[in-house]
């Protein structure tokens, strides 16, 4: 199998970068262009990440030049070989290069498709001479981190290394991201001490441009890949407490290969929120988004320009909760979060401009909501934000309880007659369902429902004693459109039906 020799390209212009990109056909002539920076120190983030062979890098270039850039990498990745490019008066810049540890020099007014493709050539050589022998395995590692990636490779050797073509055989993926790791050594240890552990199961590792890495774990039908993955795993759990991973489904064939890598992949894109205390989550256990529901920006709106902000915060917490429960993209939900809050808490630093407190709260709360990671810990932030706010609500404006109370009671005499319900009475005075409904109990003694009942009754016992109205009447004046349901009521609240109620109480 054809070695690709990998090379990155480093230039301040965007014009020499495309040039070099496009001057030769690098697969074809046995090199994989793995990507291009503008300056040293995107060089070296990349050389980090991607381990290339060989590095074409510019001289005179911003923030870092292509001097301390050959200096790092000749004292850092002494494997990577690396060639200047030049102008014709940078003769001195040139020779420290070489002082430097470059293989080679070219000049850009000079360069041709021909000389890059023969110094590229050259350098190859030199590298199979420092580097020596290849294994199998990591030939194979190199295919299939190219397959991964969108290219077109043999496929064959893929299956037969992993014993794919043979029956009773299946395959499934363990990938992670590991652009939080602490150390990609911990990352690497793990899942070589997995596959030493399993003599039985065939493996492939694969590591990615976007910091994708996992295994390609091949094994007979029966065994359990996942109990012993999670055992392995939770090794990282004190070494790299954030790391995540994910499994795919069982597979047959070699050719499904990228695509279950793809859908895995999009499937666990941000479902770590959702799991603090699970290292490995198959890939039928991860959630399925849904469409988040709507906040309800006018009553919320409506609230805090009334001056209502605790009903503003209820409105919140109504909706936070419902989100909260359902499978909702987490990156949308910190949005929406950081939106909302910012509106709560600009209006109370409007109102109450001698209060500090919101301030804080509102600088606090929108750097810790970018820093979340966890569905656990956006929960609790949410809570602790409203409990600060209520608390410093309560010190500036404490609820008049008594003067809502003797509006209730006035708004259900007025009304009394007509069908009501909580949900009204929450909207006409600007409080949730949920508020009012622990409101009323504890100030009545009894339910909502309960206290609109017993005005009716109360009323129905004035006008069976104080009235020649009909039952059918009275019935309609206390709210009761069916006199049958009227009667059964009155009686098992009273105890007698309303025709013996009157004739007792009549003088």
């Amino acid at each position: 199998m054809t070695i690709l020799r990998t090379v990155l390209v480093v230039d301040d212009e965007a014009t020499i970068r495309d040039g070099l990109k496009h001057m030769i056909r690098w697969e074809q002539e046995g090199f994989r262009l793995l990507g291009d920076a503008a300056n040293g120190q995107e060089a070296l983030a990349l050389i980090h990440e991607l381990n290339p062979d060989i590095v074409i890098t510019d001289l005179k270039m911003p923030q870092m030049d292509g001097l301390q850039l050959t200096t790092i990498i000749q004292q850092q990745y002494p494997e990577v070989h690396f060639l200047v490019l030049s102008s014709y008066d940078d003769f001195q810049y040139v020779s420290q290069s070489f002082r430097n540890g470059a293989v080679d020099y070219l000049l850009k007014p000079t360069l041709t498709p021909t000389l890059l493709l023969k110094t590229l050539h050259n350098i190859s050589q030199k590298l199979s001479h420092t580097k020596g022998s290849v294994t199998e395995e990591t030939q194979l590692q190199e295919s299939l981190n190219r397959y991964l990636a969108g290219y077109e490779e043999p496929l064959a050797p893929l299956a037969d290394y992993l014993a794919l073509d043979q029956s009773q055989q299946q395959a499934q993926i363990l990938t992670t991201n590991f652009s939080g790791f602490r150390a990609n050594d911990q990352l690497l240890h793990a899942l070589t001490e997995f596959t030493q552990s399993q003599p039985q199961l065939k493996t492939l590792f694969f590591q990615t441009s976007n910091k994708d890495a996992g295994l390609v774990i091949s094994y007979p039908e029966g065994t359990d890949v996942y109990s012993s993955l999670k055992e392995t795993l939770e090794q990282l759990r004190f070494t790299e407490p954030d790391a995540f991973f994910t499994l795919s489904v069982p597979f047959q064939k070699i050719e499904q290969l990228r695509d279950h890598f793809v859908t895995l992949k999009a499937k666990s894109q941000g479902q770590s929120f959702f799991y603090k205390r699970q290292r490995l989550v198959p890939e039928q256990e991860l959630f399925l988004y849904i469409e988040s529901e709507r906040f309800d920006t006018k009553k919320f709106l409506r609230a805090l320009l009334d001056n209502n902000f605790l009903l503003g915060i209820t409105r919140i917490e109504e909706y936070f909760n419902d989100m909260i429960l359902s499978n909702v993209d987490p990156t949308f939900l910190k949005q929406q979060a950081s939106s909302i809050f910012y509106t709560l808490l600009s209006r109370l630093e409007e109102e109450f401009p001698n209060a500090p407190l919101f301030s804080r709260l509102k600088a606090e709360f929108l750097h810790a909501i970018g820093h979340v990671q966890y569905l656990e810990d956006f929960s609790d932030l949410l809570l602790a934000t409203i409990d600060d706010i209520r608390q410093q609500l309560t010190t500036l404006s404490p609820l008049d309880e008594d003067d809502l109370l003797v509006a209730i009671q006035r708004f259900i005499q007025d009304n009394y007659t007509k069908s009501l319900s909580l949900s009204e009475l929450a909207e006409t005075f600007h409080f949730s369902y949920t508020y009012l409904s622990a409101f009323l109990s504890a100030k009545l003694k009894m339910s909502f429902s309960e206290y609109v009942k017993k005005t009716r009754l109360d009323k129905a016992k004035e006008l069976l004693t104080q009235s020649d109205l009909n039952l059918s009447e009275i019935s309609e004046a206390v709210g009761y459109s069916d006199i049958s349901y009227f009667s059964r009521i009155f009686k098992k609240e009273c105890q007698v039906t309303p025709s013996k109620y009157r004739r007792l109480n009549q003088l």
